[in-house]
């Protein structure tokens, strides 16, 4: 991802997401964080970045901060790799989302499959996505990344997976391999026989079944590395 991010990390100073590099703002989080966490002190230096590829250095204040480097840029990622998981139970969607920011996934979906056993209202995928951009950027703090994903939560099978021509992680298909940027990862029950017999591009990420969380994760890990 270029030089910038290399600068970043050679830095190794506490990181935080920021909305606005310009005009920085530090949320009551952010200064119990650093302070309260990370033990920083008035002149103390810190990152941030936008997650859109930019990040900038701060000398922290009282209760603020103050520019200390002019901001710098980040090439994006050459290759996107994009995830869609099944709807799972309480908890694993942030489980899911932690880890595929930190691994630089591009674009995160959820998506309701026939045997998806959490079935969300509109206002409930409201409150969820918001939940889970706020786990997204603290991922992307913890990991000193610079873009976030685009996460989306909502769709059934077929306007989501058969529409966008995604293929399915299934363990008795073929290896996934290095052309395949996208794939859709099941529920725990796996797909219907009808999601099954509906699209043709299907690859394997483990020789073993592996629970939702496990397959999203291993799949992240997998595109990100080929």
């Amino acid at each position: 991802m270029g030089n910038g991010l290399d600068r970043l990390h050679a830095l190794d100073l506490p990181h935080i997401f920021m909305e606005d590099l310009e005009d920085p703002i530090l949320s009551k989080a952010d200064i119990h964080y650093l302070k309260n966490v990370r033990r920083l002190r008035t002149g103390s230096y810190l990152t941030a970045t936008d997650g859109n590829g930019a990040w900038r250095t701060f000398e922290l204040q009282e209760s603020s901060v103050l520019p200390a480097a002019s901001t710098e840029y980040c090439e994006s990622q050459k290759s996107r790799s994009e995830l869609f998981i099944s709807v799972t139970k309480s908890g694993k969607p942030e489980l899911i989302t932690q880890k595929l920011t930190e691994l630089g996934v591009s674009v995160i979906t959820f998506f309701f499959s026939a045997r998806s056993i959490p079935k969300w209202s509109a206002e409930k995928i409201k409150k969820n996505k918001q939940r889970l951009i706020g786990v997204s950027r603290l991922a992307l703090a913890q990991s000193k990344g610079v873009w976030l994903p685009n996460l989306e939560i909502g769709g059934n099978f077929e306007e989501v997976i058969l529409k966008g021509n995604i293929p399915l992680a299934h363990r008795t298909a073929e290896l996934i391999g290095p052309d395949t940027r996208r794939i859709a990862i099941g529920p725990e029950g796996g797909w219907s026989d009808t999601e099954l017999s509906s699209v043709h591009s299907k690859f394997s990420l483990h020789r073993l079944n592996l629970r939702s969380e496990t397959a999203a994760i291993t799949a992240a890990a997998l595109l990100e590395n080929i």
